[in-house]
Order: structure tokens, then C-alpha cells, then sequence
């Protein structure tokens, strides 16, 4: 991953030499109180991340999740990129975040839909999630610009 990002900043300072790139993080999936996730959705029968039992989701987090969201910020950084972490900025906003997850559950019906059946969101940002990433990314971007 490490060299995949250097050859990904080194081909984007060819092609744009001038450019600002941005590099734009994970949202954070698993909360720090991973028994949030054990608890069903508001409205719904599923637990957000189905039955991953509170060591592998720690496990996601802390040993997967976090180090990649390092790893990308430490890459951006080393390029002269900027970095939105959104990670540390959605703690409230994971999975299991109840009425304010950010992230659609595993096996929660999303608005897409594909031969007329909606899909789940397999873990990706919903309304909540898009808009807050939205915002932090804009956030980065107004700071370039103005700078």
C-alpha cells in the first residue's frame, strides 16, 4: 500500500506538477466502545456489523483500520498532499452509531437500488456519512484555496 500511494503522488505530481492533490481518508467503521455493535440498528432486527463478534471489530479497528488511516495521512504528508482525516472525525458517526451512523450497517437496505431491489449498504457512508465527509473535504479544499 505504502508504495502504491508514493507511485499515486508521483504520477499526479507528473501529470499536474502545480496541482494541490488532497488524499481523503476511511470514515471510522467500529466505535472505541465496540459493544454499540452488538446492540440492532434503530428500526431494524440486524446488528450493524452482523455477528463479528467485539475482538475481531477491535481488531478492525485498532490493528486495520487506524494504522491504513496513518499510513495514508503519513504518505499524503510525506508528498506535500494534503490529508481530510476522516477517521478521527467520525468517531460518533460509525456502524454503530445508532441514530447517527454515518456509515450504513452491513445488511441495512440503502436507496440504491439494482433490478428494482434495494441494495445493502455493505458498510458504506449514507446520507449522514456523505454529508459529513462532504464537509471536511470542502473544509480542506477552502483552506488550499485561501491559503
Amino acid at each position: 500500500m505504502e508504495r502504491d500511494l508514493r507511485r499515486m503522488f508521483s504520477e499526479i505530481h507528473e501529470a499536474a506538477p502545480g496541482a494541490d492533490a488532497v488524499l481523503v481518508g476511511y470514515p471510522r467503521i467500529v466505535p472505541e466502545d465496540t459493544s454499540a455493535c452488538l446492540e440492532p440498528i434503530p428500526g431494524g432486527t440486524e446488528k450493524p456489523l452482523a455477528d463479528i463478534d467485539e475482538d475481531a471489530l477491535k481488531f478492525l479497528d485498532k490493528e486495520v483500520q487506524e494504522p491504513l488511516n496513518d499510513l495514508m495521512e503519513r504518505e499524503a504528508r510525506a508528498a506535500g498532499a494534503s490529508f481530510v482525516d476522516i477517521y478521527h472525525r467520525t468517531g460518533t458517526h460509525t456502524a454503530c452509531g445508532g441514530e447517527q451512523r454515518g456509515v450504513g450497517a452491513m445488511l441495512e437496505r440503502s436507496e440504491v437500488r439494482f433490478l428494482g431491489l434495494p441494495l445493502p449498504w455493505y458498510v458504506h457512508p449514507n446520507r449522514t456519512g456523505r454529508d459529513l465527509q462532504a464537509a471536511l473535504v470542502a473544509e480542506t479544499i477552502k483552506h488550499i484555496t485561501t491559503a
